[in-house]
């Protein structure tokens, strides 16, 4: 009775082990190669530059031909006469940020920072959607992590919250705190624009 149980449950592990390896492989391969980490926006008298960090998740290098960077997305609802409704999302020229036909390549399992000069001052958003057109197909990726600085400026800053803590658990835990109602308030601005 004991050894049956011992087999049953080794096998049963084995068979969760097979799952999971499977799952694991089929969620890696289904990931865009391609990743942007940050975006760093230098402002400048006459223009912008925009660094785009990126990395390749894969083990071999991927090629890229063309990125547009637009502000937003579109969603359309379009209904044909005698047809059923169809749901498009797009990327409209009328919020894109800048387009490049600059060639690069990031290197296997590597890093690498695009720099793309924009004439002209807006003010960039916080949040920007890119379109890759690489040698593996195009990919859009998103990215909230946007950082402006402005290059030969003072920057002149009051804080709004600061407190020393002896303990890095109680400060991590009032760190989250403060991040999620960070969060909370840019959520509720947006929701507020829309």
């Amino acid at each position: 009775m004991g050894f049956k149980v011992v087999v049953d449950t080794l096998a049963s592990l084995a068979a969760l082990v097979a799952i999971l390896s499977v799952l694991i492989g089929w969620y890696s391969s289904a990931r865009k190669p391609l990743s942007i980490s940050r975006v760093v926006v230098h402002k400048k008298d006459d223009g912008l530059t925009y660094i785009i960090v990126t990395k390749n998740r894969k083990s071999y290098p991927v090629e890229a031909k063309r990125i547009d960077c637009f502000s937003r997305k579109t969603f359309e609802i379009e209904q044909r006469v005698g047809e059923k409704p169809e749901y498009v999302e797009k990327l409209s020229s009328r919020y894109a940020v800048f387009s490049s036909k600059t060639s690069f390549e990031v290197p296997a399992k590597g890093n690498i920072d695009i720099r793309i000069e924009v004439d002209g001052q807006t003010d960039p958003s916080d949040h920007l959607i890119f379109s890759f057109d690489t040698t593996h197909g195009y990919h859009e990726i998103s990215c909230n992590d946007i950082t402006v600085v402005e290059i030969g400026k003072t920057v002149v800053y009051s804080v709004e919250f600061k407190k020393e803590y002896g303990s890095k658990s109680r400060a991590k835990m009032v760190y989250f705190w403060r991040r999620i109602v960070e969060l909370t308030k840019r959520c509720s601005r947006r929701l507020r624009r829309a």
